[in-house]
């Protein structure tokens, strides 16, 4: 329909203005703080901008809810001073249709948030962490963004993934000898940093000799010295840059071995829930462009108003957050939560407006 094709265009532009501009403050604002680390190692003000560029996926998921209500207050609050919405709601559109076709296009955007969130974030963010690592420390080659390389003396080790908690998977060791020839291939399952050493499991060993090549396998291994801390500290994931998948996997390893996965559950539920927050905040945007009239207001104050809610909505969204870690209350209720209260304000204004 035609109406639904000019809602969509009109929320589309709004959304895409409204990320060029948050997207601009907050690249800014991490750039101005990378300038501390400029001049470390190979890290200068060009590799400091790469990286922050690195990291643009993961600030526009994070502010996408915030993104759709912003550009859903301007793109329907600039229809509404024009008087678009009064003429469509005077030839007999009602407030309902008009916001399904809103809610249409925030579906089709929501999927790309969630999208978003699940393959290129998590992807990026690790190419962005060893791009800047590998900068600072000259001692990382980066193979791909979930190949890791670093070197220690005579051994390169080759890392595939790195898990929070000081965890490694799927790990190889190449050491070489004083003659700077391959000695020995090592290979481990995973590994974890305890009690001031690396603890390597399901082991399997190939020593290189002018003989051939003998193989042995071992339960356990440990060492003292794998990939530098530091190093660690810089290319590990936080939980809200894990996919999904990552997250669901990793908090069944916890639970496998009865550890605390509170944090990594709260987080898979908050990126199921995210892209419906979008559509929530869409949903919340409404009221306020239908009381919005040519004489209302300009520009100004929709964007203070939009503003205001979006820092509201943080603060109660990380405050239930935090607090339902302390409490031990259920994650999906946690992120739940916050997305209720959105729906059902939004839903009650709705109904005034009506």
């Amino acid at each position: 329909m035609v109406l639904d094709r000019y809602i969509a265009r009109s929320v589309s532009v709004g959304c895409f203005m409204a990320s060029f501009v948050m997207l601009s403050i907050f690249a800014f604002v991490d750039f101005v703080s990378q300038l501390n680390s400029v001049g470390t190692g190979d890290y200068g003000a060009l590799q400091a901008a790469v990286f922050v560029m690195m990291q643009l996926p993961q600030r526009l998921y994070d502010l996408s809810p915030s993104i759709l209500l912003l550009g859903g207050i301007l793109s329907l609050g600039a229809m509404a001073a024009n008087s678009e919405l009064i003429v469509m709601r005077a030839s007999g559109i009602s407030t309902m249709r008009i916001t399904r076709s809103v809610l249409q296009t925030g579906l089709l955007l929501a999927v790309l948030v969630a999208l978003l969130g699940e393959y290129l974030v998590p992807s990026t963010t690790r190419m962005a962490k060893a791009y800047r690592a590998e900068a600072l420390e000259k001692k990382l080659i980066v193979g791909g963004s979930n190949d890791i390389w670093a070197r220690d003396g005579n051994r390169y080790v080759n890392v595939k993934q790195i898990l929070p908690d000081r965890q490694l998977k799927n790990i190889r060791l190449y050491e070489l000898d004083d003659n700077r020839r391959l000695a020995s291939i090592i290979h481990a399952e995973h590994a974890q940093y305890l009690n001031d050493e690396w603890v390597l499991d399901k082991i399997s060993r190939s020593d290189i000799s002018t003989e051939g090549v003998s193989t042995s396998f071992e339960k356990q291994l440990k060492m003292k010295r794998l990939i530098l801390l530091e190093l660690f500290t810089v290319l590990e994931l936080e939980s809200k840059d894990m996919s999904a998948a990552e997250l669901l996997t990793y908090s069944e390893y916890l639970q496998e071995n009865k550890l605390d996965d509170g944090e990594y559950k709260l987080a898979f539920w908050i990126k199921v829930f995210t892209p419906l927050t979008c559509l929530a905040m869409l949903l919340i945007a409404m009221p306020i462009v239908f009381s919005t009239t040519p004489r209302s207001g300009g520009v100004g104050q929709r964007l203070i108003l939009a503003l205001l809610i979006g820092i509201v909505y943080f603060v109660i969204n990380r405050s239930i957050n935090h607090l339902g870690l302390a409490l031990n209350i259920a994650p999906i209720l946690s992120a739940a939560i916050p997305l209720t209260l959105v729906v059902l304000v939004s839903l009650f204004f709705m109904r005034r407006v009506n």
